[in-house]
């Protein structure tokens, strides 16, 4: 069971200290579909902070040059850095050779910084490092974060014992949000079918 953090001290690090920060695959123009392509591309339209990652709707291309990319693999991150909203997304699982789009950071937990993706994805999803985000970033059209303010961006790292327990919390409340939201989707289509059945009654 999670218990408060409040009166411990917690170690302070900034992001660069415990993970790799890579910018997004660097596309020339237009993503290009290609069914025979070698690589499937994560693009903002692909990605929900709720729902996850649309794996079944990704864009297949082909990535030329003899350059391995820089594939996502399971437990990495990715980092929205475009947008009204940058959140982190933690991948648990990767079924295909996959890219990120430029408007994202692709960020991996080092080894030896004994923290937990799922607890890094976690704390930049909450409010004090939102608020940090929101007076960082900077565009006239479309905000954005830069890579400077993502790498020195401070967390807080408690033990490893809190970091499951607080991760184990965040899975319950992601499940029950979940629950909320096809309750809803399910209730709005049967509005609209009744909605429906009265026009045509009519």
């Amino acid at each position: 069971m999670y218990q408060s953090t409040q009166g411990c001290k917690q170690d302070m690090k900034l992001l660069k200290q415990i993970a790799t920060i890579r910018a997004g695959h660097p596309f020339r123009g237009k993503i290009e579909e290609d069914p025979e392509g070698n690589a499937r591309v994560i693009q903002m339209k692909d990605v929900d902070a709720e729902r996850g990652v649309n794996w079944d709707g990704l864009v297949v291309t082909d990535l030329p040059g003899k350059k391995q990319p820089d594939w996502l693999k399971s437990g990495d991150l990715l980092f929205a850095a475009r947008g009204n909203r940058n959140f982190a997304l933690l991948l648990e699982d990767v079924p295909f050779d996959t890219v990120l789009s430029p408007h994202f950071f692709h960020l991996t937990v080092k080894r030896e910084a004994k923290v937990l993706p799922g607890f890094l994805a976690w704390q930049i999803n909450q409010e004090p490092i939102q608020q940090y985000l929101q007076k960082s970033s900077h565009g006239s059209m479309v905000q954005a974060i830069g890579r400077q303010e993502l790498e020195n961006m401070a967390l807080a790292i408690p033990p490893l014992e809190k970091q499951h327990a607080i991760v184990a919390l965040n899975k319950t409340w992601q499940q029950q949000v979940r629950v909320m939201v096809a309750l809803t989707d399910n209730m709005q289509r049967t509005m609209t079918g009744i909605t429906r059945q009265l026009l045509r009654d009519n």
